[in-house]
């Protein structure tokens, strides 16, 4: 078996990279999308952000709003009767 060879890009810093090319990106983690839904785990909240990144609208952007709602069509709360806290910032 042929084993296939890796490349480390720990010693990359994106934001020198964008400086270079005149760019600049907001970057989202996991620990956002779990700061607003702390009941998904991590390969639930990375679904999420994956989904905000192909349905983001560049007139109203990337928010909390959008991990929200996305990660709820995603992934409903189950019903325990407590309120949503829809566009407050963790």
């Amino acid at each position: 078996m042929t084993k296939t060879p890796t490349t480390d890009y720990s010693h990359i810093d994106i934001h020198d990279v964008l400086k270079q090319r005149r760019q600049v990106a907001v970057i989202w983690s996991l620990e956002d999308v779990q700061g607003v839904r702390p009941d998904l785990n991590d390969d639930q909240a990375w679904e999420v952000l994956e989904e905000c990144r192909d349905k983001h609208d560049c007139e109203y952007g990337f928010t909390w709003i959008l991990i929200e709602v996305i990660a709820d069509d995603l992934f409903p709360r189950p019903e325990d009767g407590k309120t949503s806290k829809k566009g407050v910032r963790p």
